[in-house]
């Protein structure tokens, strides 16, 4: 006999596994070794699923050839099944997501692996070996990874669950199931059993973790007890809740965690018990429940995350003016460092003397004190902590004290600066990681935080896999911290990949980027002045090294100045959530997502948003910028960042833009694949006018540019030449539609010179002379001079306003031009002996045009061409 088994009181995610194992291994027999969860057997009584299976009564008189055990690497949770198993000694195929330690059952066999649910793992084995599930079965298996992972909510939830959801959606799995038997609403019991657990309730901070342990008498068992524990957690947002049901001799604890680094499977294991990090459960005999949740409370103690201390809190560096700094100067220092407060110091050494805030500022500048040095109207002392400090402490140190920040100091050592928005951020932050939602908006608080380390394995190439882990060591070994930042995290997120790779580094980027480049066996180029270097690593690829900076503007749309900062500052001088996210490298961080700005959620909404209202009057091309975005993505330009863009065409800042910004940022966004849906969004967006009043925008204007790109998409898979620049084609082809001024007024504007200018200023005049040269008859080598004589962009702009007959007549000469060369070299006249000169040309074009329109053999070009060259030798000599 051959057997499927699973775990005592098997769930849907057992039960599932087991029932959709028997197309895996169609010979075994299913053998439950006990009861099933009480919604299991409702589901069965209703449903009448069929399946294969023996009774343990039955099992007992055969012997075991082998057994696949699911969903617990657990032999006491097997029963009297693994004595059976023991005693026939047959091999073991283990499929299962706990993680189990040194006490899995011995298997010949073993698919494990952390994941929400078993069935996620069947779902791969059935993918791999070719099988689709029935639609009955692909329900069960969904309603399994639903129970298991609480809706896909859970904290170990993974990416395969979500994809093995979607599969067994696309095979024809029912949400309706899921939400008849997993997704359900409590009867009345279990909402009394609901009251009772709130009503038991004891709650304690453990470190900076609110745990709840609640005790309730039962006088029966509660087969769907874990149930109603995920409600009371999930209804409470608890980021631990343990219920104790007691009902004499026995103690039934359920365990459930949304904390990362608490593993409740390893508290339930003091217990006898077993689970997961995020779900866990025991039985307990013949103990006092007083003396249970004594050994609880104390085995949560020690199982607990250690509490965060000021120092791994605190930001490396201490930004700080001198005391003889003038008001006014101390202001503008808040202002570039984007700041409300800064220590003050002494002029010589770095002794910290005092505290200055924006508001003492503000006051003192309107009483005409900003000539004044700021030790006239700061506040004396500095509040300081300890680096070993927990951060709990500091919340009433905060409060009471109204500090905005605290300096951290080790043996009298200022080591870093602690401010109260990073307190904060750092007291709740655990919070959103168990699911709190909270706006975006608050982001800019306390970011939210993620483990991405499984995306860097998957979506990142080997060799930036590679790259981020030298970083970290040398990271480690500065006490830099280290951050991977910019669109290579937005794709990473996108699970798209993206090599452009961009460090930043709390500290000395530079100092760091040597070290690396040693690492690496890199060359390392970098700028003193932008704080940068460039890495370019041995098989060419480069990555750019930055200290965190801040930017600010002296004025609108001028470019910016830099100087140093936190990871925050850096982040918010960018240009959009979405690339303002930041994955940390350093030590036990790695591959944490820092989110400060709701990039993250942005992304989910598929929104392109700016970071502050004065965005884009700061740098108008972000205004460009955001609809390159938006196109490349696929993504909507958030409405309140449409309006901000709006504001700032009436304000007129594109006004204030160089012609030479401007043209890198249309050329970037033209150089996109099918460019006229972004033109008709900056339409939309009053921005090509305000970029040149010749850029006027209507329907019959954009299916002109979307018939240019279906010639631009002609004249390349015909191999004609290489595109020619987008911001001539399609803004130069729309400019030309406003009249013959409009191409030299963009040509201007975007400070267009030499050939690039000229080509554009006389744009209307090419495109008219190429048109006209398809009405009248004429022969192919002049169509085919006319057309080399001129840019591609007006050929491509002529045909796109012709009929198909006319097109036609242009598109042979342009295929004639490219296709049809010189039939005769000068090299081969002079040997005929043509002494050099300009007939010799003459004499080549001639016949290369003879060829064109049929009058000359190419066999008999040589031959035609030494006669012209001869003639027209001897009309010259005449002369």
């Amino acid at each position: 006999m051959k057997i499927i088994t699973t775990h005592l009181s098997a769930d849907f995610d057992a039960f599932a596994s087991a029932v959709c194992a028997q197309r895996l291994w169609p010979d075994h027999l299913i053998l439950f070794p006990g009861s099933l969860e009480a919604a299991v057997r409702r589901f069965r009584a209703e449903m009448s699923i069929p399946i294969n299976e023996v009774k343990l009564k039955e099992a007992r008189r055969h012997k075991i050839e082998h057994a696949v055990v699911l969903d617990t690497p657990s032999p006491t949770r097997l029963g009297e099944v693994w004595d059976l198993i023991q005693r026939d000694g047959c091999p073991v195929t283990l499929i299962d997501h706990h993680d189990a330690g040194d006490e899995a059952l011995p298997a010949s066999e073993s698919v494990c692996r952390a994941v929400g649910a078993t069935c996620t793992l069947m779902v791969d084995l059935m993918s791999q070996r070719g099988l689709n599930p029935s639609p009955e079965e692909a329900s069960l298996l969904l309603m399994g990874i639903y129970e298991d992972t609480g809706s896909l909510s859970y904290r170990d939830t993974t990416p395969e669950d979500l994809r093995a959801a979607a599969w067994l959606v696309d095979k024809g799995a029912t949400l309706s199931w899921v939400r008849r038997w997993v997704v359900k609403g409590l009867e009345p019991e279990q909402l009394e059993l609901l009251n009772d657990l709130v009503e038991g309730m004891e709650e304690r901070r453990l470190g900076d973790i609110q745990v709840a342990v609640s005790t309730v008498e039962v006088d029966h068992y509660h087969e769907e007890a874990a149930y109603v524990v995920h409600r009371w957690v999930d209804t409470f947002q608890l980021p631990v809740g343990i219920a104790l049901f007691v009902r004499p001799p026995y103690i039934q604890m359920i365990l459930r965690s949304r904390v990362a680094g608490l593993d409740v499977g390893t508290v339930a294991k003091t217990f006898d018990g077993g689970g997961h990090a995020t779900a866990a459960s025991a039985r307990i005999s013949d103990r006092m429940v007083v003396e249970v949740r004594e050994e609880l409370w104390e085995t949560l103690k020690r199982a607990i995350p250690p509490a965060a201390t000021a120092g791994e809190a605190a930001g490396r560096q201490i930004f700080s003016v001198a005391v003889d700094v003038t008001v006014d100067a101390t202001k503008e220092r808040l202002n570039q460092l984007r700041v409300n407060a800064l220590p003050i110091a002494e002029i010589e050494g770095d002794d910290l003397v005092g505290v200055v805030t924006r508001q003492l500022l503000d006051r003192a500048i309107s009483l005409g004190l900003g000539h004044r040095p700021v030790s006239l109207v700061m506040t004396p002392g500095v509040p300081s902590v300890e680096a070993d400090t927990p951060l709990e402490e500091l919340r009433t140190l905060f409060l009471e004290g109204s500090h905005r920040f605290v300096i951290v100091t080790k043996k009298d050592r200022a080591i870093g600066l602690l401010t109260r928005m990073e307190l904060f951020r750092r007291l709740f932050e655990r919070l959103p990681a168990a699911g709190a939602a909270l706006d975006h908006r608050m982001a800019a608080e306390r970011p939210v935080t993620q483990t991405v380390t499984r995306l860097l394995r998957e979506i990142a190439p080997p060799w930036v896999d590679a790259l981020l882990a030298k970083a970290r060591a040398v990271a480690d070994a500065q006490a830099a911290p280290t951050y991977l930042v910019g669109g290579v995290v937005r794709d990473l997120l996108l699970q798209r990949q993206n090599e452009d790779v961009d460090l930043v580094v709390e500290g000395d980027g530079i100092r760091l980027a040597r070290v690396l480049a040693e690492h690496l066996g890199a060359r390392c180029h970098h700028h003193e002045p932008f704080m940068t270097a460039v890495l370019t690593l041995p098989d060419g690829h480069t990555v750019d090294v930055a200290s965190a900076r801040t930017e600010f503007y002296r004025t609108p749309a001028a470019l910016p100045e830099v100087i140093t900062s936190l990871i925050r500052q850096d982040l918010y001088r960018r240009d959009f959530t979405i690339n303002a996210l930041a994955i940390a490298l350093e030590g036990d961080r790695f591959g944490q997502l820092i989110d400060f700005f709701g990039g993250r959620r942005d992304l989910k909404h598929q929104e392109i948003r700016v970071l502050h209202s004065l965005s884009f009057i700061d740098d108008p091309t972000r205004a460009i910028r955001a609809v390159r975005y938006a196109r490349r993505l696929g993504f909507q330009i958030a409405p309140d960042t449409q309006h901000l863009i709006r504001t700032a065409v009436a304000e007129g800042v594109l006004d204030r833009l160089s012609g030479q910004r401007l043209h890198r940022e249309l050329n970037f966004l033209l150089s996109e694949p099918h460019p006229t849906p972004a033109l008709s969004l900056l339409a939309e967006l009053g921005l090509l006018e305000a970029i040149c009043p010749a850029l006027k925008w209507n329907e019959q204007r954009r299916s002109f540019l979307l018939e240019v790109e279906t010639q631009l998409g002609w004249y390349l898979v015909e191999k004609l030449g290489e595109a020619p620049p987008p911001i001539p084609l399609f803004l130069g082809g729309l400019a030309a539609l406003s009249g013959e001024g409009g191409p030299a007024l963009l040509a201007s504007r975007l400070q267009m010179t030499g050939a690039d200018g000229r080509n554009m200023e006389r744009l209307v005049e090419d495109i008219t002379a190429l048109k006209q040269i398809t009405t009248e008859d004429h022969s192919l080598s002049l169509r085919v001079r006319e057309v080399e004589e001129r840019a591609p962009e007006a050929l491509l702009l002529a045909m796109a306003g012709l009929d198909l007959d006319r097109r036609r007549v242009l598109a042979r000469a342009a295929e004639a031009a490219t296709r049809i060369s010189a039939p005769v070299s000068g090299q081969q006249l002079r040997d005929a002996g043509i002494p050099q000169g300009p007939h010799i040309g003459r004499a080549i074009q001639t016949v290369r045009a003879g060829v064109i329109d049929g009058r000359v053999n190419a066999a008999d070009a040589l031959e035609a061409a030494i006669e012209v060259a001869e003639e027209s030798l001897k009309i010259w000599e005449e002369r």
